[in-house]
């Protein structure tokens, strides 16, 4: 019995120097653990990790729910432009002007020039300008460039690869879904 004890305290002597060790490692690269900027060990990162959280963070967590919560605006977006645009008789893509697009995405999100902005970044909608404003180009305007239902494809598929990555329980989307 005195031999499984030894063991058992020797497991845990072992697990509280792993635990110290881990946590000295942290305070030296802790930037508020230092009393003296110059004490403070020059962190380098590569190309991938530059600008991104720690893997497995809270805060890679957050970002990744960000971006899911970025993503279903931007197929709520989508969405209104396919059901309240028009065919664009060049093109056949569906279209709708800014100022009508404001008036109605506005009584949902106050973020439509950011949820613009990143649906053109991830190609799926196009506008001319670096921006819009409301008033001045209200008749600017902002069309699909694929068909919604590939769009709709696509973001949900974006969503589920964001969702593997949570380390925890993802929270419950309210995705458009065909019913």
């Amino acid at each position: 019995m005195a031999e499984n004890q030894d063991s058992s305290v020797s497991s845990r002597i072992t697990l509280f120097n792993q635990q110290a060790e881990q946590h000295k490692n942290w305070m030296m690269i802790n930037p508020f653990a230092h009393y003296n900027v110059s004490e403070i060990p020059k962190r380098t990162f590569s190309k991938d990790e530059y600008g991104r959280a720690p893997t497995g963070s809270l805060s890679e967590q957050r970002s990744l729910q960000a971006s899911v919560r970025a993503l279903e605006e931007i197929l709520q977006l989508c969405d209104i432009i396919q059901k309240s645009g028009r065919v664009d008789p060049i093109d056949g893509r569906r279209v709708l002007a800014f100022g009508q697009l404001f008036e109605t995405y506005n009584n949902i999100s106050d973020k439509l020039l950011a949820t613009l902005l990143g649906a053109r970044k991830y190609g799926f909608v196009d506008f001319s300008g670096e921006t819009l404003f409301q008033g001045r180009d209200d008749t600017e305007p902002v069309r699909l460039l694929r068909p919604f239902e590939e769009l709709q494809t696509d973001i949900i598929a974006k969503v589920a690869d964001l969702r593997c990555d949570f380390t925890e329980k993802p929270e419950e989307s309210n995705l458009l879904r065909e019913d």
